[in-house]
C-alpha cells in the first residue's frame, strides 16, 4: 500500500545521505501529525476569504465597509400582520402594544429602583464605614470617645459637645472642676491627690505592668508623700522636703507590712503565726519563712538558736513598728556589751530615725564600718553570724547617715536589698534635710542629701529600672519615691512605653502643681502636657476645655498676660464667644468666664489683653468683638477705621467692594455710639470715622461719570483740603496731624478732586490743589502728581 511505499522511499533516502537528521516516530505519531495537517488545510484562512470578497465588491463599484456597517445596524421591524393574529382587529393590536409597553415600563422602573437601592446601600455602607473607622481611631485616643453629633457651638448660648470624656478621664475631669471651684472661691480641697486616686480607682480596670505596679499605686505614693505639704508655706522648702520624705517612707513601710502579711499567709505552716498575733509576732513569722532555707533554729523558737535580735529590730523599723522595736531594744540590747549601739539606738529611734550628729554619729559609723569589714573578712556569705552582723551594720549606717556603708551593703551583700523599694527606703532614711549638725554623709563634704540620692537614681536609664520598658510604671514609681515629680510626669507624658498613661500624666502634673510639689513654669514639660490636653478638648467640649485652660494658666504661672494668651487661643480655636463670654458680655450675667473671673475689673482686663493679642496676630474680627465685650469701644473703632481705610483704598483701585465698606461702617457706627469718654483719643477716632465716610463718598462718585459736582461737594467737607491759597499751609499742617488711616487715602482723594475740577473747568481751585499736592511729596506718588499737573496744563 501507500504507507509501505512511503516507508521504503524514506529508507532509500536515509541510505543515500547519512547526514540527514533522524526523526524517530512510530506509526501512530505519524498518523496523528498527518491528520493535524489535513485539518489545517481544510479550514482555510478567513482573512483571505474576506479580502477576496472585498475585491469582488470593489470591481463592481461597491464599498464593502459601507455594507458591513449597514448589516451591523440593520433591524428587522415586524409589520402589523406579523404581530397580530389572523383575523384580529385594530383594538386587539392596540391592547397588545399597550401591554408590551407597560411591561417594558415596569421592567425599566424595576431596574431603576434596583440601581437606586444599590446606590443607597453603597452610600449607607460607606457612611457606616467612615463612622466606625472614626470611632476606632477615637478609641485609640486616651482622652475621648465619640458620641452622636450635637451641632456646632460657634457663638451659641449652649455648648453641645461633639465628644465627651469617658471612664477614668471623665472622673479626673470632675476633680479638676472641683479644684477650679475651690480656687475661684479661695478655698482649698482637703486632699486633691486623694480625689485623683479615688477617680483612678473607682469603676476602672486595673492597669499594671509586668512588675504588678499599678497607676493606683502611683497615686497612693503621691497621696502619702503630699499629705500635709500644701499647708506648708512655699518659703519653707526644707520643711516641705522633710514632710515628703517622711510620707514616702511611711508608704514604703506600710507596703512592706503588707508584703510580710502576704508572705506569712502564703507559708502558713512554716510561719506558724498562730492566733491573735501582734506586730512583733508578725516579724518573727516573716523571719521563719525568710530563713527557712538555712534549716537553723531561730533564737525566739529555741534557746541558743540563730541570733535574730537585730534582724527583728531592723524589720520592725522597716515596717514602721517603732514601739515594738523599742520593746526589743529594752529587753535585748540595753545590756548587750558586744556592741556600742545601746548608747545611741534609742535616741535615734525616738528622733524619728533621722541621722544622728556629733559623737553619736561617729560612734555609729565606726561600729558599722568595723562590722562590715570583719564580716567580709571572716564570715562566708550565708553563715549564721551574717544575720546578726549585717543588720547591726545596716542600723548603724542608718543612724550615722553613711552612704559609704550603704554602698558596702549593696556591693558585698546583694540580697540585702531584694527589691527597689527596700533600696529606696534605706536611702531615704539616710537623707538629711535640715541644716543643723554635721552628719557623716557620703564623705567628708557633708551629710547625705536628697540631691545625692537623686543623682544615684539617675545614674541609670529608665530601661534599667523598667527591664527594657516591660515595667514602665515601676520606673515612674521610683522617680516619685525619689521626689522627682517633674521627671515622673515627663516620663509618663513622653516615653513611647507609657503611651496609654498620657491622660494620667496630665493629671499628675495638675495634682503636683496644686500641692506645690512642682513650681509654675511656662517651659516645663508638665505645663506643656497640661496645655496640650486642654487644647485637645477645644473642639470636643468647650466648657470642659475652659476648665483645663484655667488650670493651664495657673500651672504655667498665672500672669494676666499668660491668661490672656490662653483665652485668645481658646476663643479663636472654638469661636464660642456666646458660651464663654455670655450674651451680655463680660460685664453682664452669663458666660462661663464669669465663674472663673467673678470680679468685673479682672474679667475686663483679661478680655482686653486677649483682644490686644488678636490684633497683634492680625485677627481683627476677633479683636473687635473682644474690645467691644471688654468695654473698650474706642479700641474697636480704631481697628475698624484702619479696616475701612484699607477697603476704601481697594475700592478706589476698582478691585474692592463697596459692600465691605458698608458693613465695616455699620459696625464702626455701633462702636462709636458706645463711646462715652470725651478724651482726645476717643474724639479723634470719631472724627476719623466721619472723614473716612466722606472719603468713601468721594471715591464712589469719582467712579461714576457725571458726578463731578458731588465729588467737589464732599471734597470741601474735608478740613485738610484747601479751598483757596490762603488756607494752603494750615491744611498741610492739619494733614500732618491727621489719623494714619486718613493720611493713607489722601492720594485717591486728590486725584478724584483734580479730575472733577478739570472737567468742571475750575483752574484756580485746581492750581491750589496741585500746590497742596506739591507741599506733601511724602504722601503722594510722583505718578499721581504728574497726573494732577496734566489736568492743570490741559486747562491752560
Amino acid at each position: 500500500n501507500d504507507w509501505d511505499a512511503l516507508l521504503l522511499r524514506s529508507e532509500e533516502l536515509v541510505k543515500q545521505d547519512a547526514d540527514l537528521p533522524r526523526v524517530q516516530r512510530d506509526i501512530y505519531q505519524v498518523e496523528q501529525f498527518s491528520q493535524y495537517l489535513s485539518t489545517k488545510v481544510r479550514q482555510g484562512d478567513p482573512t483571505s476569504s474576506y479580502n477576496a470578497a472585498s475585491r469582488l465588491l470593489a470591481t463592481e463599484g461597491l464599498n464593502p465597509r459601507q455594507y458591513t456597517l449597514a448589516l451591523q445596524n440593520f433591524q428587522v421591524m415586524p409589520t402589523y400582520e406579523e404581530n397580530s393574529e389572523r383575523g384580529a382587529d385594530v383594538q386587539t393590536y392596540v391592547e397588545q402594544v399597550h401591554n408590551a409597553l407597560s411591561s417594558k415600563a415596569i421592567q425599566v422602573a424595576h431596574e431603576n429602583a434596583m440601581q437606586s437601592f444599590e446606590k443607597h446601600i453603597d452610600a449607607y455602607l460607606d457612611a457606616t464605614w467612615q463612622r466606625e473607622k472614626k470611632a476606632l481611631f477615637d478609641s485609640g485616643d486616651p482622652y475621648a470617645a465619640p458620641v452622636p453629633q450635637g451641632g456646632g457651638h460657634r457663638d451659641q448660648g449652649l455648648a453641645p459637645a461633639t465628644h465627651v470624656l469617658r471612664g477614668k478621664a471623665a472622673r479626673y475631669a470632675d476633680v479638676v472642676k472641683e479644684m477650679n471651684k475651690a480656687i475661684s472661691n479661695n478655698t482649698k480641697l482637703e486632699s486633691a491627690v486623694g480625689m485623683f486616686a479615688e477617680a483612678c480607682k473607682v469603676g476602672s480596670t486595673t492597669t499594671k505592668d509586668a512588675s504588678g505596679t499599678t497607676l493606683l499605686r502611683l497615686w497612693q505614693i503621691s497621696e502619702k508623700m503630699l499629705r500635709d505639704v500644701r499647708s506648708i508655706p512655699a518659703a519653707a522648702s526644707l520643711q516641705k522636703t522633710a514632710l515628703m520624705i517622711d510620707g514616702t517612707r511611711s508608704y514604703l513601710e506600710e507596703n512592706f507590712q503588707g508584703h510580710m502579711e502576704n508572705v506569712v499567709q502564703s507559708h502558713r505552716t512554716v510561719a506558724a503565726l498562730g492566733g491573735y498575733p501582734d506586730k512583733a509576732r508578725l516579724v518573727e513569722a516573716y523571719l521563719r519563712v525568710k530563713e527557712s532555707r538555712s534549716r537553723d533554729r531561730l533564737d525566739f523558737d529555741a534557746p541558743g538558736g540563730v541570733d535574730t535580735v537585730w534582724a527583728r529590730i531592723y524589720f520592725c523599723i522597716r515596717s514602721g513598728f517603732i514601739r515594738d522595736a523599742l520593746e526589743i531594744i529594752k529587753r535585748k540590747v540595753r545590756n548587750d556589751q558586744s556592741t556600742s549601739a545601746g548608747e545611741w539606738i534609742e535616741e535615734w529611734i525616738n528622733g524619728g530615725c533621722k541621722p544622728l550628729t556629733g559623737d553619736l554619729a561617729a560612734s555609729a559609723l565606726a561600729e558599722s564600718e568595723k562590722l562590715l569589714a570583719t564580716q567580709q573578712r571572716v564570715a562566708p556569705a550565708g553563715a549564721p553570724s551574717e544575720l546578726r552582723s549585717c543588720y547591726i551594720a545596716a542600723i548603724c549606717a542608718l543612724a550615722a547617715g553613711s552612704s559609704r556603708c550603704a554602698d558596702c551593703l549593696s556591693r558585698d551583700y546583694p540580697g540585702f536589698f531584694p527589691t527597689i523599694e527596700d533600696y529606696v527606703w534605706f536611702r531615704l532614711t539616710l537623707v538629711r534635710v535640715d541644716d543643723a549638725g554635721s552628719g557623716i554623709g557620703a564623705g567628708s563634704n557633708g551629710p547625705y542629701t536628697l540631691a545625692d540620692f537623686q543623682s544615684q537614681i539617675n545614674q541609670y536609664s529608665s530601661d534599667h529600672y523598667s527591664k527594657g520598658g516591660q515595667e514602665p510604671l515601676l520606673y515612674a514609681a521610683v522617680l516619685l519615691m525619689s521626689l522627682q515629680a517633674e521627671k515622673a510626669v515627663e516620663y509618663l507624658a513622653t516615653n513611647p512605653k507609657t503611651h496609654e498613661f498620657r491622660v494620667d500624666a496630665v493629671h499628675f502634673a495638675i495634682c503636683f502643681w496644686y500641692h506645690r510639689f512642682i513650681a509654675p513654669s511656662e517651659s516645663s514639660v508638665a505645663s506643656k502636657t497640661v496645655k496640650q490636653y486642654a487644647y485637645s478638648l477645644t473642639h470636643r467640649d468647650i466648657l470642659l476645655a475652659l476648665e483645663y485652660y484655667i488650670i493651664t494658666g495657673l500651672v504655667m504661672g498665672g500672669s494676666t498676660d499668660l491668661k490672656g494668651r490662653l483665652l485668645k487661643e481658646l476663643l479663636t480655636e472654638s469661636h464660642a464667644y456666646g458660651v464663654l463670654l455670655g450674651s451680655g458680655g463680660a460685664s453682664a450675667d452669663g458666660g462661663a468666664l464669669e465663674r472663673f473671673f467673678p470680679e468685673r475689673a479682672s474679667r475686663l482686663q483679661i478680655l482686653e489683653s486677649v483682644a490686644h493679642e488678636c490684633a497683634s496676630d492680625a485677627q481683627f474680627e476677633e479683636a473687635v468683638e473682644l474690645y467691644m465685650v471688654a468695654e473698650r469701644p474706642e479700641q474697636a473703632l480704631h481697628l475698624l477705621n484702619n479696616r475701612i481705610a484699607e477697603a476704601i483704598e481697594a475700592s478706589s483701585m476698582d478691585f474692592g467692594s463697596d459692600q465691605v465698606v458698608a458693613d465695616l461702617s455699620s459696625r464702626a457706627e455701633t462702636a462709636a455710639s458706645y463711646i462715652r469718654a470725651r478724651d482726645e483719643s476717643s474724639e479723634r477716632e470719631k472724627e476719623t470715622f466721619r472723614e473716612l465716610l466722606i472719603i468713601h463718598k468721594i471715591v464712589q462718585r469719582a467712579r461714576s461719570p457725571g458726578n463731578d459736582p458731588g465729588v467737589l461737594e464732599h471734597l470741601w467737607d474735608l478740613s485738610f483740603v484747601p479751598v483757596d491759597r490762603h488756607h494752603l499751609q494750615s491744611c498741610v499742617n492739619a494733614l500732618r496731624g491727621a489719623h494714619p488711616a486718613v493720611i493713607g487715602l489722601i492720594q485717591p482723594v486728590l486725584l478724584a478732586g483734580g479730575e472733577a475740577l478739570a472737567r468742571l473747568n475750575k483752574p484756580e481751585q485746581l492750581h491750589v490743589l496741585v500746590s497742596f499736592a506739591a507741599a506733601i511729596p511724602d504722601r503722594i506718588s510722583q505718578q499721581a502728581y504728574q497726573k494732577l499737573s496734566e489736568y492743570q496744563t490741559r486747562l491752560g
